[in-house]
């Protein structure tokens, strides 16, 4: 029987190696106190679903439902679906910013949004001081 090796591995980029994600930071000791008993309330989860006092509101609840029905549950445009661009930009003039839909990209959470941002408006090895808990 022949034994099959794994091949070298596929070295990573100093920039993917320096990329930090700083929830991951606080989930992983978290999780371990968790496992030996303690009792932690995740405060750095964006998702109200995890906390049992704060249900989903009905009327997104029959949005989702309507949605999933009328055959609505394929991936949207990755810069966000147009008639949510459309109100945010209509919200951001009410403001006093004249902005359109075209000036309007929409993140799956505050991650990604930093990422693009930084991304948009930064050079490499720029400083950023940005406030955190820790």
């Amino acid at each position: 029987m022949k034994v099959k090796t794994m091949p070298a591995p596929i070295p990573v980029s100093t920039r993917a190696a320096n990329i930090e994600y700083a929830i991951r930071d606080v989930v992983v000791p978290a999780v371990a106190l968790e496992a030996a008993g303690h009792e932690i309330i995740k405060l750095n989860i964006g998702d109200p679903i995890a906390y049992p006092g704060l249900p989903t509101p009905q009327h997104m609840v029959d949005a989702y439902v309507e949605a999933l029905q009328g055959g609505k549950n394929g991936y949207s445009p990755s810069y966000g679906l147009p008639q949510l661009r459309r109100a945010i930009a209509r919200d951001e003039q009410r403001k006093g910013w004249n902005a359109t839909e075209d000036d309007v990209y929409v993140c799956h959470g505050v991650t990604e949004a930093l990422q693009l941002l930084f991304a948009a408006v930064l050079e490499e090895g720029t400083k950023v001081l940005a406030p955190g808990p820790h």
